[in-house]
């Protein structure tokens, strides 16, 4: 899910930016089930509209692919290390977001 390590990427830029934190809010809410409040998206500029438009349609596809809470970790703390599902791992793939 490209798009996700692009998010990721981006908050982790300049984690102080309103955008960033829409954006943090969004990775939480996809990945914890929770809800989001969809006018926080109309803040965004259009490009940063896209790729949340994006990173919805990538979930909605791949999110089965890993562990729930791990993209609300790696998009609150940058140090912390983001690892594939053990059952993913085991096929070789990888999550590295330094990419």
């Amino acid at each position: 899910m490209d798009i996700l390590h692009r998010v990721i990427r981006r908050i982790h830029a300049d984690p102080g930016d309103p955008t960033a934190s829409t954006f943090r809010a969004l990775v939480k809410s996809l990945d914890a089930g929770e809800q989001f409040d969809i006018n926080q998206l109309y803040q965004l500029n259009y490009s940063d509209f896209a790729m949340a438009m994006e990173l919805m349609k990538q979930w909605r596809l791949d999110r089965f692919r890993y562990e729930r809470g791990w993209a609300s970790l790696a998009s609150t703390n940058p140090a912390t290390p983001v690892r594939a599902p053990a059952w993913l791992e085991s096929m070789g793939a990888s999550l590295d977001l330094r990419r």
